[in-house]
C-alpha cells in the first residue's frame, strides 16, 4: 500500500485493513484496542462520518508502521477531513500536494549501489537488519506488518529497517509486497563489524535457550582432545557450514532459522 495514493486517510486505512492476512479480520478490533476506543466508535470513524482526533491518528500511523514522511502526510489527511471550512481545507489541500511531491521525489531518486562502511554499520548494528531481509523472502511475510508480527518487533521500527534496505537495493517492493532485493552484503573474517554480527545473533540464541522448544537444539561441551583431532573437527564444521548453506540456498523459504557455531580454544595454547 502506497500512502501517498491516497486523498482520504479512511480509504487508506482501510485499504491497509484489506491487504492484512485473512483479509484483515480483526485488524479494526485491534486497532480499536490499541486506540482504547470501542468498537463502535471505530465503526462511526472508518464507517461512517466521525472523525480521528489527532491523537488518535498518531497512534493510528504507529499501529501501521508508517514511516516519518508517511505519517506527516497521513495526518495532514486527518487535518484535511477535520477541517471546517473550506478556506482551511484549501491551505491543506495544497500542503498536502507539497509532501507528495516530495515523497515521490524522494522515492524516484538514484540510489547508490555501492554499501559502504557505514552502511555496513547499520546493517551489522542489530539482528533485525538480516533477519528481515531474510523474512521478506517468505510468502506470508512479505509486508511490513507481517514481518513485525513474525518477529514480535514495533511496526514502526520495522517500517525504518524496510526502508534502510529498499533504499540500498537489499529488498525490493513490487505492488505492495516486498521481496529479496539484488544487492548483497558479506561480512568476513577481518571484517571490522564481523564480532557485532556474532554477538547480535548469540545474544537472539541466548533469548531462544529460555523458550522451551523440541525444535530447536542447544549443545555446549567442553572438551580434551589431540592437536590432530582439534583440526578434523575443525574441517568437519566447517563441512558442515557448507552442507547447510546449499541446502537453505536450494530449499523454498518458510521459516526464519539461525545456526550459530563457537570452536574455540580455552585457555593459552601453544
Amino acid at each position: 500500500m502506497n500512502v501517498f495514493d491516497f486523498h482520504d486517510y479512511k480509504h487508506c486505512v482501510n485499504a491497509w485493513i484489506g491487504e492484512q492476512p485473512r483479509n484483515g479480520h480483526g485488524q479494526l478490533r485491534q486497532l480499536a484496542l490499541y486506540l482504547d476506543i470501542n468498537s463502535v466508535v471505530m465503526s462511526q470513524i472508518f464507517r461512517g462520518e466521525r472523525e480521528l482526533t489527532l491523537e488518535q491518528a498518531l497512534l493510528v500511523t504507529r499501529f501501521i508502521g508508517l514511516s516519518e514522511l508517511e505519517r506527516d502526510y497521513f495526518l495532514l489527511l486527518v487535518q484535511k477531513s477535520r477541517a471546517g471550512t473550506v478556506e482551511l481545507k484549501n491551505v491543506l489541500e495544497k500542503q498536502i500536494a507539497n509532501l507528495k511531491e516530495s515523497a515521490l521525489a524522494l522515492k524516484n531518486r538514484v540510489k547508490h549501489q555501492k554499501f559502504t562502511d557505514e552502511d555496513r554499520a547499520t546493517f551489522y548494528s542489530q539482528w533485525y537488519y538480516s533477519a528481515v531481509r531474510l523474512g521478506v523472502s517468505i510468502p506470508q511475510l512479505n509486508t511490513a506488518a507481517s514481518i513485525a508480527s513474525y518477529l514480535n518487533l514495533d511496526r514502526v521500527l520495522v517500517t525504518k529497517v524496510v526502508d534502510f534496505l529498499l533504499q540500498h537495493k537489499l529488498i525490493v517492493e513490487h505492488k505492495g509486497h516486498l521481496d529479496m532485493g539484488p544487492q548483497v552484503t558479506h561480512v568476513g573474517h577481518d571484517s571490522p563489524f564481523v564480532n557485532r554480527h556474532h554477538t547480535n545473533w548469540r545474544l537472539k540464541g541466548m533469548q531462544a535457550m529460555e523458550r522451551v522448544s523440541g525444535r530447536n537444539l542447544f549443545y555446549t561441551g567442553p572438551m580434551a582432545l589431540s592437536e590432530e583431532s582439534t583440526q578434523e573437527v575443525r574441517k568437519l564444521l566447517i563441512e558442515l557450514v557448507e552442507k547447510t548453506t546449499k541446502k537453505a540456498a536450494s530449499s523454498d523459504s518458510e521459516v526464519l532459522r539461525c545456526l550459530n557455531i563457537d570452536w574455540f580454544a580455552v585457555g593459552n595454547e601453544r
